[in-house]
């Protein structure tokens, strides 16, 4: 009996519809707003305005450390027992929007709701939807939480941004689709609050929108990155959210923190990141601003401007392209010039150490002349006989005068 019981309770709770479950909580916010408004009248408060109170009061339901008491405020302490007896006093629930997280709106999104106010919190404090406390409060913290969930993924760029986008971007807990929307909803909703309308309202219209996704990342683009509006190239975009994000001084303390940069300290002035997270670091803000980029550009016709820079930066690409083209055959021609001025080289080398160590020729035959006349001399000379200088007479000695000037006339003539 008791588990038919629960049975019934769950699949009540899982069928009950999702505008229904919406409507409930904006009921919530819109009681805690008009509660708030009381409270400032009746206290006659002035220490802030009415829109920081809210998303501060909000804020406190899930991130309430120091660190978040820095970058989003701080309310009056007797802020939070007032709506708690207001709610007693009307039979309310204002209070509960503390504890509202991940929910459905009536266009399908999933949006993590006090994650969201958190992020205006920040922003609203930061007093700027591009600095101060913008980036560490929304897509900047949630991409460090990136980082963190694929610190221990190996490999070049391309394949850890490949599992990071096809896994991790979609972990629960992590930086999931929840966090992601509403860290590009939060700005786009506190631009569009002012004092004569109220969250719920601007919510209700705002979610109502069945193409929301395409509206969402062009405005938050525009709001965040005022100075990237035009910027259509996806490397140059990419290297820009990331020099943004490697740059932020709060950022790079929570890294630091969290053991990714080298020492706590030397974040206060963006210490280096350590050498074993840099491509883990470039995919979590790749993967970041490359969803950004993609969703940016495929439905936002881009400008004059825009296309003229484009066209351009398309030409100076072409240039440089031939120019590196010209450039390698010159490199190519200059290598085969030298290498042909080294075979001369070498080939004056052997010649001139032939013509060191080998003699010509034609003296080599000469000599080889002279060698054998010489021969022929001594053997006839050997073919005489011995004579005694003392008994030497006339005719002998007419003999080998005549033999001496045949000899010396032959090597003349020769």
């Amino acid at each position: 009996m008791k588990l038919s019981f629960i049975l019934l309770l769950i699949s009540i709770h899982f069928i009950l519809p999702k505008e229904e479950t919406f409507n409930k909580i904006m009921e919530d916010l819109e009681n805690l707003e008009t509660y708030i408004k009381e409270y400032i009248k009746k206290k006659s408060y002035t220490g802030s305005s009415l829109t920081h109170l809210i998303v501060c009061y909000m804020r406190l339901g899930a991130y309430s450390s120091s660190e978040w008491s820095i970058a989003g405020g701080q309310i009056p302490e007797d802020l939070a027992s007032y709506i708690s007896s207001k709610d007693k006093e009307k039979g309310t629930s204002a209070q509960k929007t503390q504890t509202y997280r991940v929910i459905a709106t009536p266009n399908g999104d999933k949006i993590d709701f006090v994650h969201m106010f958190a992020v205006m919190n920040g922003i609203e404090n930061g007093n700027s939807f591009s600095s101060n406390y913008a980036h560490l409060v929304g897509w900047g913290g949630d991409t460090e939480q990136l980082l963190e969930d694929i610190m221990n993924i190996e490999g070049d760029l391309e394949s850890i941004m490949n599992q990071t986008k096809n896994y991790y971007f979609r972990i629960k807990g992590g930086f999931d689709e929840a966090d992601l929307t509403s860290d590009l909803d939060g700005p786009i909703l506190l631009h569009s609050k002012d004092d004569n309308n109220n969250f719920a309202n601007i919510m209700k219209e705002y979610y109502s929108n069945k193409e929301n996704n395409k509206d969402r990342v062009n405005k938050f683009v525009e709001l965040t990155f005022p100075n990237l509006i035009e910027q259509i190239n996806k490397e140059t975009f990419r290297k820009e959210i990331y020099k943004m994000y490697n740059n932020d001084r709060l950022i790079s303390i929570l890294e630091g923190k969290k053991g990714i940069r080298n020492g706590f300290l030397s974040c206060l002035l963006a210490g280096d990141i350590k050498e074993q997270y840099i491509q883990q670091q470039k995919a979590a803000v790749y993967v970041v601003s490359d969803y950004l980029y993609e969703n940016y550009e495929i439905i936002v016709e881009p400008t004059e401007g825009a296309k003229e820079e484009k066209e351009k930066e398309t030409e100076k690409l072409k240039e440089e392209s031939k120019e590196e083209e010209k450039e390698k055959k010159e490199d190519n021609m200059d290598k085969k010039e030298v290498e042909k001025g080294k075979e001369e080289e070498n080939d004056d080398k052997k010649e001139e150490e032939k013509e060191k160590g080998e003699p010509k020729e034609e003296e080599k035959l000469k000599e080889d002349k002279i060698k054998e006349k010489g021969e022929r001399t001594n053997k006839l000379i050997e073919k005489l006989e011995p004579m005694d200088n003392t008994y030497f007479d006339y005719k002998t000695s007419l003999k080998l005068n005549l033999i001496n000037l045949f000899l010396l006339l032959g090597f003349i003539f020769n």
